[in-house]
């Protein structure tokens, strides 16, 4: 007897549950991709409000600090990709909305995993540094034929350089890190083998369809985050993990093809494909990132893997 195959049910705590989701955006012009300025910073010194008097002169005869510029106006820019599924099959016996429909279905079960892939390494079409920004990554990229210049990607900043940290001290440090350059919530970048650590450690809270970190900041644990360094390197029993300030994301409906479009005549296949553009941007923290053990707490002494 033909039945149904098992519901499908999405997987907890993935890339997309922490964007700040801007899906209807009427303006496609963010299809071609989109630039944004942000303010970055975290202010100077404080002041003494009350007037000046010889008594708050220092002692060496010098003038008082002078304010100077203490925040950043940067131009930010963030590149299109597209994910898809395609699925093969014969064009007899069932309707075009029943060929599509299937076609959607498997694009809404993978399409997570592929953006989380893609906005981790970014690659796509098989080509390493064609989305932008994303997480590992060894080198800023400017658009200078733009004015002013856009900032496609920052590096990474390794906040314990190669040293790997057990998941307590390298959550702590990541967000030390995240916290020195931005003081809004930001989101943390794990892959999923470290997630049963997180929980372990009571590291993490559920807060609805999200999780977070007890400081609050979002965390994304995605089955598409391959875990590799900056230079896209994977350490022996380790995987890194990488912050970032929040982030937006757009995307389109689900679109498909024409039947004249998706019929293979060489071999009477009816390819349908349905796809989503996406574009997601992240500012000003440049991706603090550490290596993480996989196998649980690391003793000796602090920024030591004995």
């Amino acid at each position: 007897m033909l039945v149904p195959p098992p519901s499908f049910d999405p997987r907890n705590f993935g890339l997309l549950t922490t964007v700040q989701a801007r899906y209807d955006e009427p303006d496609q012009h963010w299809r071609n991709g989109v630039i944004w300025q942000d303010i970055c910073g975290l202010g100077g010194n404080t002041f003494d409000p009350f007037c000046l008097t010889t008594s708050s002169i220092p002692a060496s005869g010098a003038p008082p600090a002078v304010k100077v510029d203490n925040i950043d106006w940067n131009t930010y820019g963030a590149i299109p990709f597209t994910v898809f599924a395609k699925v093969d099959c014969s064009p007899v016996g069932y309707s075009m909305e029943q060929q599509r429909a299937r076609a959607v279905d498997a694009l809404t079960r993978t399409e997570a995993y592929q953006v989380e892939n893609a906005f981790w390494t970014g690659t796509a079409g098989g080509s390493a540094n064609q989305v932008y920004p994303h997480l590992a990554a060894s080198a800023a990229v400017q658009d200078t034929t733009l004015l002013p210049v856009v900032n496609l990607q920052c590096a990474a900043t390794a906040v314990s350089g190669t040293t790997i940290l057990d998941v307590v001290e390298a959550l702590g440090r990541v967000e030390a890190a995240l916290a020195a350059c931005y003081q809004g919530k930001g989101v943390i970048h794990v892959p999923v083998i470290l997630a049963t650590q997180l929980f372990q450690w009571n590291l993490v809270k559920v807060d609805g369809a999200q999780l977070r970190t007890q400081t609050g900041n979002l965390v994304a644990i995605g089955g598409g985050y391959p875990g590799t360094s900056p230079t896209g390197v994977t350490p022996s029993n380790a995987v890194w993990i990488y912050a970032t300030g929040p982030i937006f994301a757009y995307r389109t409906a689900p679109e498909t093809f024409m039947f004249k479009e998706q019929f293979n005549r060489t071999d009477n296949t009816l390819e349908t494909i349905v796809e989503r553009t996406y574009v997601l941007g992240y500012s000003c923290c440049c991706l603090p990132a550490t290596p993480v053990s996989v196998g649980g707490d690391i003793t000796g002494q602090p920024l030591s893997a004995f």
